[in-house]
């Protein structure tokens, strides 16, 4: 028997007839169960969802979505009668308070939170927020996030998930250079055969003409010698070119080969991260997961990712207010190589600065989308760039943990 939860607001009547048509012909999909309803006119098919605080969660393809609560006009379930102690009370009741609301067991190895915990067995909170923190693995690289909800959201940088478009256009000017290159040497290789071709018409020329002087046997000696010899020389030049000439066709073809791989390669990887929905993640413990891309905000170098039906560590923000100048600060990620992930570097707050929180904590390539955190392992922001100077090894920036709450304000709650 199928059974009906509606919000208060929920237009009863204008789905009674489908809420009769599930009731007379007993249909029970396991695919689509229920409908929600969004307060835009759209209507959503899921075989799950239910309700977090100011959240609600649904499963379509194989993933988990979220939206704030305030978007939503009602949802009809289509329950079978043995799954019923299954469904969120908090949602079917249209508000209970967070505190009636029904918890979602989790299995234990779905429990990350724990795994990691007993696994690596952090000391210190800096290594509670290293376990927090994972790498990222795309079609183009790799780069760091942190997991900042206990539900598996994920903050990494835009540029992680997406590229940089000016490190996009840098590597397009090299290539483009590159590409200039291989066009003059083509120019040099197509004089370098003119010239040939001189040399072997010279010399066809000095052959017929000893042949003629063969041939009149009125020539004096010492003439007839010296055409030979210049015969000589103009063969001896002509095999010097043939060997420059194939040894410069060589590597020409050898450089435009690498050339356009070394292309191919760094545009396709363009192509496929620009479409890439779902992402290899590697945790503290180096337990791989995928997590699917949820948001990717336009006006900052913010992304969020979500890892679905596991329950996951987190790091707690802290307040601007609570942070001083000078105070030491903790960069972690996975500089340069993955195998040097969840690297722990230290430095101090320099500065609030143009909406970045600045540092001369050492950010290296690989440690973008990786916490900045304080001393008690509270996360400062999102480590971002760095800012390489003449003078100094580099200023590193990260983007206040305030704004990313901000952002991302329909899936994440403060903490």
């Amino acid at each position: 028997m199928s059974s009906l939860y509606v919000y208060p607001s929920f237009p009863m009547t204008k789905y009674y007839p489908l809420f009769l048509l599930l009731f007379l012909f007993g249909l029970e999909s396991s695919l689509f169960a229920h409908e929600l309803y969004l307060k835009d006119g759209r209507v959503i098919n899921t075989s799950n969802v239910w309700r977090d605080g100011d959240t609600v969660h649904y499963e379509q393809y194989g993933g988990t979505i979220s939206i704030s609560y305030t978007k939503v006009k009602g949802v009809v379930y289509d329950t079978p009668q043995e799954a019923e102690e299954n469904v969120d009370p908090e949602i079917t009741s249209g508000g209970q308070s967070e505190g009636e609301a029904g918890k979602r067991s989790i299995p234990p190895e779905k429990d990350l939170a724990a795994k990691l915990t007993k696994a690596l067995a952090p000391k210190t909170p800096v290594e509670r927020a290293s376990m927090c923190t994972l790498s990222v693995k795309t079609a183009a690289g790799f780069g760091s996030g942190f997991f900042l909800s206990d539900d598996g959201y994920i903050i990494t940088n835009r540029h992680v998930v997406r590229g940089s478009e000016k490190q996009k256009q840098k590597v397009e000017t090299t290539i483009e250079q590159n590409r200039q290159n291989l066009r003059r040497y083509k120019r040099s290789l197509d004089t370098a055969e003119k010239q040939y071709k001189i040399y072997r018409d010279d010399l066809e020329e000095k052959e017929a003409l000893l042949k003629e002087l063969r041939q009149a046997g009125q020539v004096e000696r010492a003439y007839f010698k010296a055409k030979q010899q210049e015969l000589y020389e103009a063969e001896k030049r002509l095999r010097r070119e043939e060997q420059r000439l194939a040894k410069a066709e060589k590597e020409y073809r050898s450089k435009k080969k690498a050339f356009d791989k070394q292309a191919e390669k760094f545009f396709r990887s363009q192509r496929e991260l620009a479409r890439q929905g779902s992402f290899t993640i590697i945790l503290a413990d180096e337990t791989e997961l995928y997590a699917s891309l949820y948001r990717i905000s336009d006006d900052h170098d913010l992304a969020l990712l979500k890892i679905s039906g596991y329950k996951t560590p987190f790091l707690h923000p802290v307040q601007q207010k609570e942070l001083a100048q000078g105070q030491k600060v903790f960069a972690v990620g996975s500089p340069v190589d993955l195998k040097l992930k969840n690297t722990v570097t230290s430095g101090i707050l320099s500065a609030f600065r143009d909406n970045f929180v600045q540092t001369n904590a050492q950010i290296y390539p690989g440690n973008s989308g990786g916490p900045l955190i304080d001393s008690e392992g509270r996360v400062i922001g999102v480590n971002t760039k760095k800012l390489l100077t003449r003078k100094f090894e580099g200023l590193g920036f990260a983007i206040p943990i305030n704004l990313v709450f901000s952002e991302f304000e329909d899936y994440l709650l403060h903490q």
